[in-house]
């Protein structure tokens, strides 16, 4: 069972989470965040609505490989069979919800697509196990500026109730007690990739993001009028955009040549600017980036199907890549940021 990927003492994610090591993802955008432990064994669930997640009401499940107690410490019943167990349920992933809800998520979805001002925005934390998610539960989103500073107010997801939109849904659930049973009007989400929906800023945060670093070319003065500045390198430089250097700050371009730049009348100060002085170009950029806060982790009542115990609630240290979801530091593609645009 080891290729499987079960480990009771080292669910990290050098060793895959414990998730099954056929499913890692060096296809990211065929991820395994679909994959858990129940009582039957490694379980990979396939989803008949969009949300792909715990608020979806049509899936079934593909048993990839049986064994007996995968999801508890070891036991099976009140007799210890001695097999290997996951014991508590393990976050694994979180990222944002690709906004296309595809299944494979679409590439670069939620990194590059983003999402606009006023929408409904969900993150999805993934745990190795099948878990309950009492309605309620949150997680913090940050909010910073597109160069990821001044910091805004940050915004509280929640976990929305399966049952509160189909109150007819019967659920099928495959328990530790019970074995198959169906669930009527549960007020969360039974799953183990659990949905929390929040609404991005109406208003978007505006800086000037750097695009371009070069010197200056050519020594020269500036004055109060109208100033040519030579510089080594002029991509992507248009009217519109800011420099700056030296007593210079976010001056707006009012003209581009071969190889300078013109800004107006008022944007300096009388001074001399040396060959070699440092050049930095901007953008003025409205827009959000919403960071998931993994330090503080999952709030609420979460437990998984063994003994009904509470999950494991922190999200500190998650790096794993998902096709489309954000990025992070530590990865590409991957999970926890996406872009709020007007």
């Amino acid at each position: 069972m080891a290729l499987w990927g079960i480990s009771t003492t080292t669910e990290t994610e050098a060793n895959n989470y414990a998730l099954p090591k056929h499913l890692i993802d060096t296809d990211r955008n065929t991820t395994p965040w679909n994959c858990f432990a129940d009582e039957r064994g490694w379980i990979y669930r396939r989803y008949g609505t969009t949300e792909q997640s715990g608020l979806s009401t049509t899936y079934y499940d593909e048993v990839l490989v049986p064994v007996a107690g995968l999801n508890t410490a070891g036991l099976y019943g009140s007799t210890d069979l001695g097999a290997t167990g996951l014991g508590t349920a393990t976050p694994v992933a979180v990222f944002f919800e690709d906004p296309n809800l595809n299944s494979p998520l679409s590439v670069s979805a939620g990194s590059t697509a983003g999402v606009t001002t006023g929408s409904t925005v969900n993150v999805h934390v993934v745990w190795n196990e099948a878990v309950y998610a009492g309605a309620g539960s949150t997680i913090r989103v940050r909010v910073f500026d597109a160069n990821g500073a001044n910091e805004s107010t940050s915004i509280i997801g929640y976990a929305a109730s399966v049952g509160a939109t189909n109150y007819n849904a019967d659920l099928p659930v495959f328990t530790n007690s019970d074995g198959e049973v169906l669930v009527r009007n549960f007020n969360g989400q039974i799953t183990n990739r659990v949905s929390f929906a929040l609404t991005a800023p109406s208003t978007v945060l505006t800086a000037n993001v750097p695009f371009l670093v070069t010197a200056v070319s050519a020594g020269n003065s500036v004055g109060a009028g109208n100033t040519i500045i030579y510089v080594n390198d002029v991509t992507n430089v248009s009217v519109g955009s800011s420099v700056s250097l030296s007593t210079i700050v976010n001056a707006p371009i009012v003209s581009v040549g071969d190889t300078s730049v013109t800004i107006g009348s008022g944007s300096t100060i009388a001074s001399t600017i040396l060959i070699g002085t440092a050049v930095t170009f901007t953008t003025r950029t409205s827009a959000s980036k919403l960071y998931v806060d993994l330090p503080s982790g999952v709030v609420g009542t979460i437990t998984d199907f063994s003994g009904g115990a509470a999950v494991f609630k922190t999200l500190a240290g998650l790096s794993y890549n998902v096709g489309g979801g954000g990025t992070t530091a530590t990865a590409g593609i991957g999970t926890t940021t996406i872009t709020v645009t007007a």
